[in-house]
Protein backbone atom coordinates (compact mmCIF):
# COMPACT_ATOMS: atom_id res chain seq x y z
CA UNK A 1 0.00 0.00 0.00
CA UNK A 2 2.80 2.43 0.91
CA UNK A 3 4.63 1.65 -2.36
CA UNK A 4 1.43 2.38 -4.32
CA UNK A 5 1.08 5.81 -2.68
CA UNK A 6 4.74 6.58 -3.32
CA UNK A 7 4.52 5.57 -6.97
CA UNK A 8 1.34 7.62 -7.46
CA UNK A 9 3.04 10.62 -5.88
CA UNK A 10 6.10 10.10 -8.09
CA UNK A 11 3.90 9.78 -11.19
CA UNK A 12 2.03 13.02 -10.46
CA UNK A 13 5.26 14.94 -9.84
CA UNK A 14 6.90 13.48 -12.93
CA UNK A 15 4.39 14.96 -15.37
CA UNK A 16 5.52 18.62 -15.17
CA UNK A 17 9.17 17.61 -14.76
CA UNK A 18 9.16 15.36 -17.82
CA UNK A 19 7.16 17.72 -20.05
CA UNK A 20 9.55 20.59 -19.19
CA UNK A 21 12.51 18.30 -19.90
CA UNK A 22 11.01 17.33 -23.28
CA UNK A 23 10.37 20.99 -24.16
CA UNK A 24 13.97 21.90 -23.27
CA UNK A 25 15.37 19.03 -25.35
CA UNK A 26 13.08 19.86 -28.25
CA UNK A 27 14.45 23.41 -28.38
CA UNK A 28 18.06 22.28 -28.07
CA UNK A 29 17.99 19.48 -30.65
CA UNK A 30 15.75 21.37 -33.05
CA UNK A 31 13.14 18.66 -33.33
CA UNK A 32 9.68 18.13 -31.87
CA UNK A 33 9.26 15.46 -29.20
CA UNK A 34 5.83 13.79 -29.25
CA UNK A 35 4.30 12.14 -26.23
CA UNK A 36 3.71 8.44 -26.88
CA UNK A 37 2.23 5.69 -24.75
CA UNK A 38 4.52 2.75 -24.02
CA UNK A 39 4.27 -0.13 -21.58
CA UNK A 40 6.34 0.07 -18.41
CA UNK A 41 7.09 3.79 -18.90
CA UNK A 42 5.81 6.49 -16.60
CA UNK A 43 6.25 8.90 -19.52
CA UNK A 44 7.72 8.63 -23.00
CA UNK A 45 8.51 11.09 -25.79
CA UNK A 46 9.57 10.19 -29.31
CA UNK A 47 11.91 12.37 -31.36
CA UNK A 48 10.17 13.44 -34.57
CA UNK A 49 13.22 13.44 -36.79
CA UNK A 50 13.65 11.39 -39.94
CA UNK A 51 17.16 10.21 -39.06
CA UNK A 52 16.52 9.67 -35.33
CA UNK A 53 14.29 6.90 -34.06
CA UNK A 54 14.75 7.58 -30.36
CA UNK A 55 12.40 7.63 -27.40
CA UNK A 56 13.10 9.41 -24.14
CA UNK A 57 11.60 7.33 -21.32
CA UNK A 58 11.02 7.72 -17.62
CA UNK A 59 10.70 4.35 -15.89
CA UNK A 60 9.95 3.94 -12.20
CA UNK A 61 12.24 1.58 -10.27
CA UNK A 62 11.10 0.38 -6.82
CA UNK A 63 13.70 -0.91 -4.38
CA UNK A 64 13.11 -3.43 -1.59
CA UNK A 65 13.91 -0.77 1.04
CA UNK A 66 10.91 1.29 -0.13
CA UNK A 67 12.96 3.78 -2.13
CA UNK A 68 11.75 4.75 -5.60
CA UNK A 69 13.92 6.09 -8.38
CA UNK A 70 13.12 7.14 -11.90
CA UNK A 71 15.42 6.12 -14.74
CA UNK A 72 15.69 8.59 -17.62
CA UNK A 73 16.96 6.92 -20.76
CA UNK A 74 16.91 7.03 -24.54
CA UNK A 75 15.53 3.89 -26.18
CA UNK A 76 17.18 3.49 -29.59
CA UNK A 77 15.94 1.93 -32.83
CA UNK A 78 17.36 -1.47 -31.80
CA UNK A 79 15.52 -1.49 -28.46
CA UNK A 80 18.68 -0.73 -26.45
CA UNK A 81 18.25 1.54 -23.43
CA UNK A 82 20.90 4.26 -22.99
CA UNK A 83 20.64 5.61 -19.43
CA UNK A 84 20.93 9.38 -18.97
CA UNK A 85 20.49 9.47 -15.21
CA UNK A 86 18.44 8.39 -12.22
CA UNK A 87 16.18 10.80 -10.34
CA UNK A 88 14.59 10.76 -6.90
CA UNK A 89 11.10 11.99 -5.94
CA UNK A 90 12.43 15.58 -5.89
CA UNK A 91 13.84 14.96 -9.41
CA UNK A 92 17.44 15.49 -8.33
CA UNK A 93 19.90 13.55 -10.49
CA UNK A 94 21.55 10.72 -8.60
CA UNK A 95 24.52 8.44 -9.20
CA UNK A 96 25.38 5.25 -7.35
CA UNK A 97 28.53 5.79 -5.28
CA UNK A 98 31.12 3.05 -4.76
CA UNK A 99 29.73 2.43 -1.25
CA UNK A 100 26.29 1.59 -2.69
CA UNK A 101 24.62 4.85 -1.65
CA UNK A 102 22.79 7.05 -4.15
CA UNK A 103 24.40 10.52 -4.19
CA UNK A 104 23.24 13.72 -5.84
CA UNK A 105 25.06 14.58 -9.10
CA UNK A 106 26.31 18.04 -10.00
CA UNK A 107 24.79 17.89 -13.51
CA UNK A 108 21.08 18.30 -14.15
CA UNK A 109 18.81 15.88 -16.02
CA UNK A 110 18.56 18.23 -19.01
CA UNK A 111 22.34 18.31 -19.51
CA UNK A 112 22.74 14.56 -19.05
CA UNK A 113 19.91 13.70 -21.47
CA UNK A 114 21.28 16.15 -24.03
CA UNK A 115 24.79 14.69 -23.74
CA UNK A 116 23.45 11.16 -24.21
CA UNK A 117 21.36 12.27 -27.21
CA UNK A 118 24.38 13.81 -28.94
CA UNK A 119 26.48 10.71 -28.28
CA UNK A 120 23.78 8.55 -29.88
CA UNK A 121 23.54 10.83 -32.92
CA UNK A 122 27.33 10.97 -33.47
Amino acid sequence: MKMTRLSESFAVGSMPFFSELAAFLSRRIGSHLSSVSTPQSLACYQVDKKDATLRLRLVLIPFSNGQLLGRLSWLDWRGVDHVCCYVNEAFDCLALASNGVWKRQSKCAEALCLERYYSLMA
